[in-house]
């Protein structure tokens, strides 16, 4: 397995046979892996004291007496552990102090005089073998590194053991002249190569980079687990990039109070707000993918007196009008902005789009960049970008909706019970009630017995229907019409006619009688 080795630049500038070998190896990686190399990167290889070399090899066969080939070069520069006097004397000032290029631009961008403080390392360079690009040599290496500086390498080290001085022999000044002195090799040098479990290392706070920024080189430092907190708004006037600065946080995971949470959240702000202008030629794709991050910020669940900053009454109907399809996305363009920045801002709540809809709310929203160009740019007919726009549209709408809902509900519920709380119960008056209850009971049931009472006494047999079953039987089988039905019976039913003659009848015989 391929492993991470420390390289001893004594060694390594020894004008040894073997180590001036390496050194054309090392040299030639950087030459062939960067955009510009000048005789001050070899010096300060050799000569700075904050520099240190790593290298990542393959495995090592100790039978033979040839060199490994070098698959990755790691240059790294220690930074940090300025005084804090130092720190706020130049912030105030307006000035910075050559070197540590990390603490002072995060000190002058943030106005944090408590960074410069902090013990980082700087990765100058990583250079990967041409033969080997794309095969995970330099993820591999990184991750090695960052195992070295948070302890957690096996087998290391804690102890460090001095190294003994070495006696400096003396020449007689007349022994050799200048013009017939020889360079030879130093003798009694340390090894090259040092295993990472054989060098203790130093006490570091974070890991730093600094680079141009690029959508494969922002992909593989994300990778690594890195943080932007710095992209500078003017480009480079040789490569056309802008610089960026990433951090990764040693020793432990991100706790709510991590200052480099802190750093992350403050530059997505300003990021969004930075779009429209200094970014605003950047990729869709490169921006989401700079705004988009493992640390995950907590989400702000909106509330109706933030919402009405943002929206207006009418600016939900136009809303609701496009995501019902019954406008044109004209009409909601001014909206957009406002949509994109409380989306990015993790300010809807649980609301969440793909990657192809974040793009296109952020393209339009706040790079203000028109539908044909943003569909050019994601290789997308204007259609279908227009139909997924649509979709985010009205995803968001529900959202905001629901948001006012939630406030009328909530309105409506403290008017209920401001009511109720001005309704006023006497405790004796349940007691009354129950008697009023039982006695309104009482009442109705005399009713009701006086009722049936009068129902009895009257002659309910007038109103039965006579006839046989036979007869119904007989009747109902018949050929005869249906619309009337009629049964012979024995009786007929009085009229008031023949209740009539019949009172008549019996006032005659009673006058016949008197007579």
């Amino acid at each position: 397995m391929c492993q991470l080795y420390y390289i001893n630049r004594d060694t390594l500038f020894s004008y040894h046979k073997a180590s001036e070998l390496f050194l054309q190896r090392l040299v030639s990686l950087y030459v062939a892996s960067h955009y510009k190399n000048t005789p001050n990167d070899l010096q300060m290889m050799s000569d700075a004291p904050a520099h240190h070399l790593f290298c990542l090899l393959g495995p090592v066969d100790t039978n033979k007496k040839t060199l490994p080939e070098i698959l990755v070069v790691l240059q790294i520069c220690l930074e940090g552990e300025v005084s804090k006097s130092s720190v706020s004397e130049g912030l105030s000032r307006g000035r910075r102090a050559s070197g540590d290029l990390i603490p002072w631009t995060i000190a002058q961008q943030y106005q944090d005089e408590d960074f410069p403080v902090l013990a980082g390392a700087r990765i100058v360079r990583i250079a990967t073998h041409p033969d080997y690009h794309r095969m995970g040599y330099g993820s591999r290496a990184l991750l090695l590194l960052k195992q070295y500086y948070e302890m957690q390498q096996p087998n290391i080290n804690e102890d460090v053991a001095q190294e003994p001085i070495a006696e400096i022999k003396n020449v007689p000044d007349e022994a050799v002249g200048l013009l017939e002195e020889t360079i030879e090799p130093r003798s009694s040098l340390p090894p090259l190569l040092l295993k990472l479990s054989e060098r203790p290392p130093e006490q570091l706070d974070y890991i730093g980079v600094s680079f141009g920024i690029t959508e494969q080189l922002l992909k593989f430092w994300k990778r690594a687990g890195f943080v932007p907190v710095y992209l500078r708004q003017t480009a480079n006037d040789i490569t056309g990039e802008h610089t960026c600065i990433m951090l990764y946080r040693t020793h432990g995971e991100f706790t709510t109070s991590d200052w480099l949470r802190d750093y992350w959240s403050d530059f997505r702000r300003r990021f969004l707000s930075l779009l429209s202008y200094a970014f605003n030629t950047y990729a869709a794709s490169l921006a989401l993918s700079i705004l988009v991050n493992k640390i995950q910020l907590k989400s702000v669940t909106l509330n109706k007196e933030l919402l009405d900053v943002y929206f207006t009454s009418y600016d939900l109907k136009r809303l609701q009008m496009y995501s019902n399809n019954m406008t044109d996305y004209h009409l909601i363009m001014d909206l957009l902005p406002s949509l994109g920045r409380l989306y990015f801002l993790n300010m809807m709540g649980d609301t969440h789009f793909s990657a192809a809809q974040s793009a296109i709310l952020l393209g339009l929203g706040l790079q203000h960049k028109t539908v044909d160009k943003l569909a050019e740019e994601l290789n997308l007919p204007s259609s279908q970008l227009l139909g997924l726009f649509n979709r985010t549209v009205r995803k968001s709408t529900q959202y905001l909706h629901s948001i006012a809902e939630k406030h009328l509900e909530n309105i409506m519920m403290t008017k209920k019970s401001s009511v109720n709380s001005q309704v006023k119960v006497d405790p004796s008056g349940a007691q009354n009630l129950h008697e009023e209850l039982e006695s309104a009971a009482k009442e109705l049931k005399i009713k009701q017995k006086e009722e049936l009472e009068k129902l009895r006494k009257e002659n309910l047999e007038q109103y039965a229907i006579k006839g046989s079953e036979a007869e119904w039987t007989s009747t109902l089988s018949g050929k005869q019409s249906k619309n009337l039905v009629s049964i012979k019976t024995g009786e007929k039913r009085p009229t008031e006619d023949s209740v009539h003659e019949k009172k008549t009848k019996k006032k005659k015989k009673r006058f016949s009688s008197n007579m």
